[in-house]
């Protein structure tokens, strides 16, 4: 009962939102800019990160059974750290928007 075109377009969400977030602790934690596609766009791909993060929680609240038993804990952690990585981003953004008009 498992589909399998579900599960890698799920895998490959999951691996795009992590990617992300590597990218934007990146470019906060250091002194490199990866140019205005994050910077003036930010809105917009807090926007996407949140879809994301909410289908990847939908997802794992609804086949966490179905997970493979070694691959829960590293699924739960990604998902939660997607989630807080965003919240931490949303208010940054959030406080520099605010502060800056």
């Amino acid at each position: 009962m498992r589909n399998a075109s579900n599960s890698t377009s799920l895998n490959l969400l999951f691996f795009v939102m992590l990617v992300l977030q590597g990218i934007f602790l990146f470019e906060m934690f250091s002194d490199v800019e990866f140019g205005s596609i994050f910077q003036n766009h930010r809105g917009g791909w807090l926007l996407a990160q949140a879809i994301g993060c909410v289908v990847l929680f939908v997802d794992m609240v609804i086949r966490f059974d179905h997970l493979a038993e070694r691959r829960r804990p590293w699924h739960l952690t990604g998902v939660a750290l997607c989630s807080i990585s965003w919240c931490c981003q949303f208010f940054i953004h959030y406080l520099d928007s605010a502060l800056l008009s």
